[in-house]
């Protein structure tokens, strides 16, 4: 113990001899470590923790998709649940969750909650617990049981200030009665946020004939259990010996033509299967800039070993052994390295939340990410690992440095030496290749999202979900409240015009219903014609900038006592009426699902054509789409405003006169429309910072590693430059000379780079838009970057070496 006190009494005194180089290696290493340790604590949180519910490992998620109609998921109906819950023998049990908005009074202000209408096995299912009062069970299903509601601990917490004395009291619902049962442990939301549970009765709908005997009538997510001894892919293989069977049993049920099919996911993969795109590269961004920062820490050792090279010589020939000086060179390195562990857990604690942030957009585990011990231990072990690769990079005095020493000699450090310095600054270039060429690539998809057409303005518009109150009014009083509001808020100073939708740009898709276009004959194995649902009030196109392309938009005379009137979007038009004007042609809603939503199956008159608006898929094709006026469908409860400037100022007034008109609606959402593009986008802007900053990093490290290794050899050069400017050679052609090595330097880590950032485009080509991933403009920029970085890096050693007095240079030699 006393002599592993002596040995590191020593090291610190000897680094206080070299405080540039200690600088250096803490820097160096503790950016490497931070940048390290917060990615870890993002693999650890959204990939390797195990789920917090019991026996994760076991839970599964159902979906079925209709890939041919461009559905990723249909969802399930009630029968077809039963029919899996009965017929599967891989899943031991199956629970069911539809997402719905509802409204809740009796906790002082109305408050809209996203709630899950869940069957009362949904807990024991997902093997959540509750943290205050119950959760449900066989007793809360069916329709003489208490209506009843079960928190989340996210709602709980930010609405209730976690007071457990909240368990216990009666809200209003849908016009019933609901209890608060209890409090949920934290979990993950999924498939969609979720503020409360609720059990099935507290939702008419979920009780009526429609939704318990409609095969068609999907709007149910399910979530299964795996039985004991089971794999998920044994399940995917009994589901789909059941889909077929169903298929074949009820083909009325499946259109052939969109290809209905069933998948089995392992929960833990479907929460995170957004994400792993981007955990994986920014993975391999944290090892690159571990591997540059460890490449110019050795650089950096390796010079300061040649310029101690008497010490340790002098030590070897008193009698110092290999393992004694390679001992004081690792002690050394482990007091920098846990100095830079200290300063890279000070970055990571402040880094940590900004990227938990936006990984909150990408999956429902994000909250899981935190610095604990375990990414604690990694971090260390990181810094242990890499300072004793680091300590091993030095080579020890050989019988040489002994003989030069007894002749009073310089040690140079030997051609091996700078030749490895060299390879190490080579290294530390091509990984800057590699990771400027994924950040530049992903700049550009970030730049073409931003640049897409949205096809309206989003400019001076404020919207914000008005949900009134439909209980004991009819759809025709419904619709009159909302034009109403309409009329009443476009009133207000400063309010250009005013609309209410279903649907607003960049929100998330409407759901689908088949469609009949009149003359349109659909090819025979081509998915039956769907297209979006969407309901409007006058004004709404204007309002949000959509262009009207043919015909009109909607009148205020536009109602149910005339006939049925639509406009499509331009895909519909172009889909449905490739060839003839679609201004006076009909198209009809079909299928089962019309009776489930109360919507007509009569023919209605096209009055006008729009263009195509984007959704929140901004890289995804536009889907057909029809709307209806509101007046005669009256759904939606999305209000948006245009201001004549400075909309965020009309919040107040807009929401006060709603409160005066409709004191029981909640008003929730309220936001400039133009912010969403930024919550959209947000996934690929992380992807472009966090990795263009991590560049940006590597690219500084490698330069000064690079005006290291030129300075060193123009110190060790000192005589050989005095002599070339003392027999005449212009202090130009000396700058060149260092210059010249720098570019040599650029070329072969450039070279390097090209081929690695070529072979990688893979890793990131699933992450681009509008973009190849062997784009020539990103490698062009790329290199032209680096060679001016590497040139400005070397101007100083240049500049130093074209200083150099012959005189004094012969006379130091």
């Amino acid at each position: 113990m006393q002599d592993l006190a002596r040995s590191f009494s020593y090291a610190v005194r000897s680094l206080r001899g070299a405080p540039i180089y200690s600088l250096a290696f803490v820097l160096t290493m503790g950016l490497a470590i931070g940048v390290n340790a917060v990615v870890f604590s993002v693999l650890r949180g959204l990939l390797l923790r195990e789920l917090p519910h019991r026996n994760g490992e076991r839970l599964v998620y159902l979906q079925q998709p209709a890939q041919l109609a461009g559905i990723d998921n249909a969802l399930f109906s009630v029968p077809e649940i039963i029919d899996y819950r009965t017929s599967s023998k891989t899943l031991e049990a199956v629970a069911e969750y539809s997402a719905m908005t509802f409204t809740v009074l009796g906790l002082g202000e109305p408050r809209k909650v996203q709630a899950g209408v869940v069957t009362g096995n949904f807990f024991d299912v997902m093997g959540l617990d509750p943290v205050a009062g119950r959760v449900f069970d066989s007793r809360d299903d069916g329709g003489a049981a208490a209506p009843a509601m079960v928190l989340t601990h996210d709602y709980w917490a930010s609405t209730f200030a976690s007071d457990p004395g909240v368990v216990g009291t009666m809200v209003e619902m849908n016009g019933r009665t609901v209890i608060i049962a209890g409090v949920l442990e934290l979990a993950p939301h999924y498939p969609a946020q979720t503020d409360v549970f609720v059990n099935m009765v507290t939702s008419p709908h979920h009780m009526s004939a429609s939704m318990v005997h409609g095969r068609t009538h999907r709007m149910t997510e399910v979530f299964g259990r795996l039985a004991p001894g089971s794999t998920t892919e044994a399940a995917q293989t009994e589901v789909n010996s059941i889909a077929r069977r169903l298929h074949e049993t009820y083909p009325e049920a499946y259109d052939a033509g969109s290809g209905f099919r069933v998948s089995v996911t392992s929960l833990k993969d479907a929460l995170t299967g957004r994400a792993k795109p981007t955990v994986f590269v920014l993975l391999a961004t944290a090892v690159f800039v571990l591997v540059i920062a460890c490449a110019n820490v050795a650089n950096l050792t390796l010079t300061r070993n040649i310029r101690r090279g008497q010490e340790l010589a002098v030590r070897a020939a008193l009698g110092g052994g290999g393992f004694r000086l390679r001992g004081m060179i690792l002690t050394e390195h482990l007091v920098l390295a846990a100095s830079g562990a200290a300063l890279g857990w000070l970055l990571a604690m402040f880094s940590v939340d900004v990227l938990v942030a936006f990984l909150q957009g990408l999956s429902p585990r994000a909250a899981e990410v935190q610095l604990d011990w375990t990414v604690f231990s990694y971090m260390l072990g990181v810094a242990v690992g890499a300072t004793v690769l680091i300590s091993f990079v030095p080579r020890l005095p050989s019988g040489a440095d002994l003989a030069n020493v007894s002749r009073g000699t310089r040690s140079t450090g030997g051609t091996a030496g700078r030749r490895l310095q060299r390879a190490f600054v080579v290294a530390q270039l091509a990984v800057s290749v590699v990771l400027l060429v994924g950040a530049g690539l992903l700049l550009r998809t970030f730049l073409n999202l931003r640049s897409i057409d949205i096809g309206a303005d989003l400019e001076a518009v404020v919207t914000m979900d008005v949900a009134v109150p439909t209980l004991g009014r009819s759809p025709a009083e419904i619709a009159d409240v909302y034009e109403l509001i309409r009329n009443d808020v476009s009133g207000i100073p400063g309010v250009t015009s005013a609309a209410v939708g279903s649907t607003l740009p960049l929100s998330p898709q409407s759901f689908m219903i088949d469609l009949n276009a009149e003359g349109y004959k659909p090819e025979p194995g081509r998915p039956a014609p769907v297209a979006s649902f969407r309901a409007v009030t006058p004004d709404y196109f204007s309002t949000l900038g959509i262009p009207v392309m043919a015909g009109r938009e909607f009148r205020t005379g536009d109602d149910a006592q005339i006939d049925k009137v639509v406009v499509i979007n331009q895909t519909l038009a172009n889909l449905y009426f490739p060839d003839i004007d679609p201004i006076g042609r009909h198209i009809a809603w079909v299928g089962d699902v019309l009776q489930f939503i109360g919507v007509s199956d009569e023919w209605r008159r096209i009055v006008g054509v729009v263009g195509d608006v984007k959704g929140d898929d901004l890289e995804g094709t536009s889907s057909a789409a029809v709307y209806q006026p509101m007046a005669q469908e009256p759904f939606g409860s999305l209000l948006a405003v245009r201001a004549a400037q400075t909309p965020e100022a009309l919040i107040p007034a807009i929401i006060s006169l709603i409160r005066k008109l409709e004191s029981d609606a909640p008003v929730t959402d309220a936001q400039v429309l133009w912010q969403k593009r930024s919550e959209v986008i947000a996934p690929q802007r992380l992807n472009a910072v966090v990795i263009m900053a991590f560049s940006v990093l590597a690219i500084a490290i490698a330069a000064v590693g690079v005006a290291g290794v030129l300075g060193f050899s123009v110190s060790q050069r000192t005589k050989e430059i005095g002599i070339r400017l003392a027999l005449g050679a212009e202090a130009t052609r000396v700058r060149g000379m260092i210059l010249k090595e720098g570019l040599i330097l650029a070329l072969a880590g450039v070279g390097v780079g090209a081929v690695a950032a070529l072979a990688s485009g893979r890793v990131v080509s699933g992450l681009l838009y509008g973009v190849s991933a062997v784009d020539p403009k990103t490698f062009v920029g790329v290199f032209a970057l680096l060679f001016a970085i590497t040139v400005a890096a070397a101007w100083v050693p240049a500049w130093v070496a074209s200083r150099v007095e012959p005189v004094t240079a012969l006379r130091d030699e």
